[in-house]
C-alpha cells in the first residue's frame, strides 16, 4: 500500500518476548511506524516461521483490535504514538493463545518511508505450530526431557495410585477416570511430539528469521 501521508516516517525497535514459556523465546524487530496491525501480524507469523493463521488480538492503549473487527483495518502503530518503554499485548493464534508482551526499545526518524523490517537479535526457537499453547508447548518439552518412562502406563498407574492414596477425599474422582484422562493426555503430547520432531528450544538462527522476512517483504509491499 502506498504512503500518502506528509508525517514523516519514524523506525520503531521492539522487543517481544513470549509469555509463560521457558527458555525464554524473545525477538528484537525493526519496523515502520506506519505499519498497519494487520501487517504485524504476517511480520510475526514469518518472525516465527508459522503457516498458519488462526488470528490474533493485539491490546494497546485500552483498545483492542482483532482479525475479525474491520476497524483493524488501516490502524498503524504510529496512530498510537509510540514511545520508548510504551508496551503493548498480542495474542498470536486465537485457539492456542500465544501472548507476547512488546515493548518499544527505540523510535528513530527516518528520511524515507521505505523502512526495511528486520530482525536485530532473538533468544529462543519459536514453538511448533498447534501443539496446545504455552502449557501444551511445556509438556512437550517435559515429555521429551524426561523420556519414554514419563508416559509409561505403569509409572502413570502408580502415580495415580499415590495420589488418590494421599488425596482421595480432596480429589472426589475416580481411580480409574483419572488415569485414563492421564493416559489419554500424555499420548496427545505424544503425538504433537512425534508430529513435530525432537525440539530444539534454544535454538534460533538470525539469518534463517531475517531470510523469511525479506521472502515476506518481496511478496507485499505495504511496509513501504
Amino acid at each position: 500500500m502506498a504512503q500518502t501521508s506528509t508525517t514523516p516516517t519514524k523506525r520503531l525497535v521492539l522487543r517481544a518476548v513470549l509469555n509463560d514459556v521457558s527458555p525464554i523465546v524473545a525477538r528484537v524487530i525493526a519496523v515502520p511506524d506506519h505499519l498497519e496491525i494487520h501487517d504485524l501480524h504476517e511480520v510475526f507469523l514469518s518472525l516465527l516461521g508459522w503457516t498458519q493463521d488462526l488470528g490474533f488480538i493485539v491490546r494497546i492503549r485500552a483498545h483492542e483490535f482483532n482479525s475479525f473487527r474491520r476497524k483493524t483495518h488501516g490502524t498503524r502503530l504510529r496512530d498510537f504514538a509510540m514511545r520508548r518503554q510504551k508496551k503493548f499485548r498480542y495474542i498470536c493464534d486465537m485457539l492456542d493463545l500465544w501472548e507476547w508482551e512488546i515493548r518499544v526499545l527505540d523510535v528513530e526518524l527516518v528520511e524515507s518511508e521505505e523502512v526495511d523490517i528486520v530482525c536485530l537479535t532473538g533468544r529462543g526457537a519459536a514453538p511448533p505450530e498447534h501443539c496446545g499453547g504455552p502449557r501444551g508447548y511445556r509438556l512437550m518439552l517435559k515429555r521429551q526431557q524426561a523420556g519414554p518412562e514419563l508416559t509409561d502406563p505403569a509409572s502413570i498407574s502408580v502415580g495415580v495410585k499415590l495420589l488418590t492414596d494421599v488425596y482421595q477425599d480432596e480429589l472426589g474422582v475416580d481411580l480409574q477416570f483419572l488415569e485414563d484422562t492421564m493416559h489419554e493426555g500424555w499420548k496427545s503430547v505424544e503425538e504433537r511430539l512425534a508430529r513435530s520432531g525432537p525440539l530444539t528450544p534454544t535454538r534460533f538462527s538470525l539469518n534463517e528469521t531475517n531470510e523469511r522476512l525479506k521472502q515476506l517483504m518481496q511478496h507485499r509491499r505495504w511496509w513501504r
